[in-house]
C-alpha cells in the first residue's frame, strides 16, 4: 500500500486519483460495515474539529 501520498497546492484531477488508490488499498481487505466505522470515526474527528455538533442515530 502507498504509504504516504502528497496533494499538490493546485489540488487537481491527478490529486483525485492518488487520494481514490490509496483509500481503495486502504479499503480492499475490509468488509463495507468495516469501511463504514472508520469513514464514521474520521467524521467525527472533523465535526470536533470545526466543532460542531454531531447527530446520533
Amino acid at each position: 500500500m502507498t504509504e504516504d501520498y502528497k496533494i499538490s497546492e493546485r489540488f487537481d484531477v491527478d490529486d483525485i486519483r492518488r487520494i481514490r488508490t490509496y483509500n481503495a488499498e486502504r479499503y480492499s481487505n475490509m468488509s463495507p460495515s468495516e469501511i463504514v466505522s472508520e469513514t464514521h470515526q474520521g467524521a467525527e474527528k472533523v465535526l470536533k474539529l470545526l466543532n460542531m455538533p454531531q447527530k446520533t442515530e
